[in-house]
């Protein structure tokens, strides 16, 4: 008897098993985007120096700017003037606030995802804002180290920063902190304010970008100081994201004067501890609005060193999405550099500056001093009154190009330029809202299809079942001894813990979708018995051999922030009814670790045999963040229950004996074939899924996403049915119950699963 009746019309699309080391099938693979991203953090610890970490990106997550531009740019680009109202004051604590105002409008932050091109040796970046002429040098390439120069002749202002960054990875972030002075000289008034930035912060979980830390800011002729605190949300978002907060005060006396608070991505307003009176001092909208590109007003003054030329041919290819031409432009860049430093070496010459000179301390870091007391007017100018709609801005001379890109917008999110690629963008929004803690049960199926592999989880259990190379099944029935039995039995549940490739999952199986194959005398037959929560129930019969397994499984994938764990709940059964012997065993965790990325299989696993009193401990180990334990590693020992002794590692005379060999169990995997096409169930996972698999296999990205979502409506629109009709949903080839003490437990209905119309070739 079948539940199911065959249907003439109906599809199927059965797709080749995982490969023992499933990186290597390109069918099976992450995004190529996601597959690069992972692969950089595949050597990081926590606490590793990212210095050049920058340097090694692929184009597809730069921004089309040099990070001296983008250093520029927060000096010399703004909509509202903030440095005409410090200069232009009246009282010395209004000038202060005002410094305070323009001080946070200096901490800009690029989309998350996306960096600029880490800047050449001696790179220079000269542009002019109306009487304000700003000149920046890369004075030091290993650290990184930038300095810029600027001046006003007509409102007689100065400033000079050195910004040293030091990038470092913590797990679930990346904190850089920005060293280096930042000076600025109010020369009307005999003024010098010295600051300092904050340290910028990139989140991945949940993905965002911020600044934190404390921030100085002191004037030592008018003895006024200021204490900002920039502040992120927590994990579980009990602060404000993108906060500031602080006081002004007299330094002498300690007296707090006004007291500051905001965000700096939208207004800050100053307290007046008097009055109580509150004033916005900072609009971000204001500062940023309206801010136009750049243009170059004298080709023949462009120095070859100019960030607009030197990364010219990359950022056009950036720009046209010619992804091959940016990869060979951004190498050419590269190569050139490391032909230059290789010659100075042979010369035994040292590089120097050009326009700074430096110096380094422990102390004081690094500081630079700027060689011309006075910045010339630049040949890129930003003009207010060009058009606005302006996206880059490209010149060529004859022995010169410049390509000059639009600034990062207001919400640099929404600028399709300066956005990850289209994968990182999607699959960083899916853990936009994810905390520690989180059940992600429901986010498999929130999976675009690039992040799928074409087949089902259900089909993905029963793989771990009916393919394999080498036979531990017929080798856990037919060893003489109870205690070779029970090792047999220990080497086949190893062979069953198997791991999709990284960055990639199999589809969330329907309600009620099935799968049944037979590999030689062996049949199995799987039934999804629960959707919500996901569980998959699996029965399979070999009558030659005379062998039976039950399997129930229940996975609940959880989000620690550097990984997700999905434990998977169920109990599984093998029995050899030749020998009267039933064994019990669980699952280990499967975890998904993000950074440094990998997958793995952790926790305990217990199997036991009642009939015989033997007994199984084993422990899956993973290598720790410091890769201080093994990874992949599996330990522990086989024991007679009732005394408690242990028998293997074979206690008795030391040998060693392998009891499963990966790459044996895992070679020449065949892809099932359909034998008969009538006896194929519509719940079939191959057929369910049979359009979008196609859709995969084929890239048609559009046609995947379009038949998955029709997929995932039918099944929406039959629950709508069932509920108006009062209908609960009942297994055809199972029972099940669920206590919390047992979680969930399945019956087969049937006594043997018949032949499948899906075989493995043999």
């Amino acid at each position: 008897m079948t539940p199911f009746e065959g249907n003439d019309d109906i599809k199927i699309v059965l797709t080749k098993p995982l490969s023992f080391d499933g990186d290597d099938d390109a069918d099976y693979k992450a995004p190529n985007f996601v597959h690069r991203l992972f692969s950089l953090f595949r050597n990081v610890r926590p606490g590793s120096d990212l210095t050049n970490f920058q340097a090694s990106l692929t184009p597809q997550f730069n921004i089309p700017k040099s990070q001296l531009q983008c250093f520029g740019e927060s000096a010399y680009l703004f909509g509202k003037d903030l440095l005409y109202q410090c200069n232009n004051a009246e009282s010395s604590i209004e000038r202060f606030i005002s410094v305070v105002a323009w001080s946070i409008s200096t901490t800009r932050a690029p989309p998350f995802g996306v960096a600029p091109y880490n800047p050449i040796l001696g790179e220079t970046h000269h542009v002019s804002r109306g009487s304000l002429n700003v000149l920046l040098e890369q004075v030091s390439h290993h650290p990184p180290v930038s300095a810029l120069h600027a001046t006003d002749e007509k409102e007689n202002i100065e400033i000079i920063w050195c910004q040293h960054p030091v990038p470092k990875f913590h797990g679930t972030r990346v904190e850089v902190e920005v060293l280096g002075k930042r000076q600025l000289k109010l020369l009307n008034h005999g003024e010098t304010y010295m600051m300092k930035s904050p340290k910028f912060l990139v989140k991945f979980f949940p993905p965002r970008v911020d600044w934190i830390g404390d921030v100085n800011i002191c004037c030592q002729e008018t003895g006024l100081e200021a204490e900002l605190c920039y502040i992120t949300s927590s994990l579980f978002g009990c602060r404000g994201l993108h906060s500031v907060k602080g006081k002004i005060y007299q330094s002498s006396s300690m007296k707090t004067l006004y007291e500051v608070e905001g965000h700096w991505n939208s207004t800050v307003k100053v307290k007046d501890i008097n009055n109580g009176k509150e004033t916005i001092i900072y609009d971000a909208k204001e500062v940023f609005s309206e801010l136009k590109t750049p243009v170059v007003d004298n080709l023949q003054r462009i120095w070859p060193t100019e960030s607009a030329a030197v990364w010219s041919e990359v950022s056009n290819a950036i720009l046209s999405k010619n992804w091959t031409k940016a990869r060979d432009e951004k190498s050419s860049v590269e190569d050139n550099q490391r032909k230059l430093a290789k010659e100075r070496n042979s010369k035994g010459e040292t590089w120097v500056p050009k326009l700074f000179t430096v110096s380094y301390s422990k102390e004081d870091d690094w500081e630079c001093s700027p060689i011309q007391e006075r910045v010339p007017p630049a040949p890129i100018d930003v003009y207010r009154q060009h058009e606005s709609s302006m996206e880059a801005q490209v010149s060529e001379g004859n022995d010169i190009k410049v390509v000059l890109t639009k600034p990062s917008s207001f919400d640099g999110d929404a600028d399709a330029d300066y956005t990850a690629p289209h994968f990182v963008h999607r699959l960083v929004s899916l853990f936009r809202n994810v905390r520690p803690g989180s059940d992600l049960t429901n986010f498999q199926a929130s999976l675009t299809p690039q992040f799928n592999i074409p087949k089902s989880q259900l089909q993905f259990v029963g793989e771990s079942a009916y393919l394999f190379g080498k036979d531990l099944l017929y080798q856990c029935n037919n060893a003489e001894s109870s205690l070779e039995r029970f090792i047999s039995v220990v080497a086949w549940s190893i062979s069953t813990t198997r791991a999709p490739a990284f960055g990639v999952a199999p589809y969330n199986p329907v309600l009620g979708e099935t799968h049944h194959v037979s590999s030689g005398s062996l049949n199995v037959l799987l039934e999804q018995v629960s959707y919500h929560p996901p569980v998959a129930a699996l029965h399979a019969t070999d009558d030659k051999e005379n062998i039976e397994f039950i399997w129930c499984q229940h996975p609940v994938p959880k989000f620690y922030g550097t990984r997700v764990e999905a434990e998977v709940l169920g109990k599984r059964q093998l029995k050899l009814l030749n020998h009267g012997e039933t064994y019990m065993m669980n699952s280990p965790k499967l975890i998904v670790k993000f950074l440094p990325p990998r997958i793995d299989w952790i926790g305990d696993v217990n199997i036991c045999c009642q009939e015989t009193g033997l007994e199984a401990e084993l422990c899956y180990i993973t290598s720790s963040l410091f890769g201080c334990r093994g990874l992949h590693s599996v330990k522990g020992k086989i024991y007679q229950s009732s005394s408690m002794k242990t028998l293997y590692e074979d206690i008795n005379n030391g040998k060693e004996t392998i009891i499963y060999d990966a790459k044996k169990v895992f070679s020449e995997l065949k892809t099932p074939v359909v034998e008969n096409l009538q006896g194929i169930w519509p719940t079939e996972s191959a057929a369910v899924w049979s359009e979008v698999s196609n859709s995969i296999l084929s890239k048609n990205w559009t046609k995947a996403r379009d038949e998955k979502s029709t997929v995932e409506d039918n099944q929406r629109k039959l629950a709508k049915e069932r509920n108006s009709k009062g209908e609960t949903w009942v297994p055809k080839l199972f029972t099940i119950s669920y206590s919390k003490e047992d979680d969930w437990e399945c019956s087969p209905i049937q006594e043997r699963v018949p032949p499948a119309p899906i075989v493995v070739p043999i």
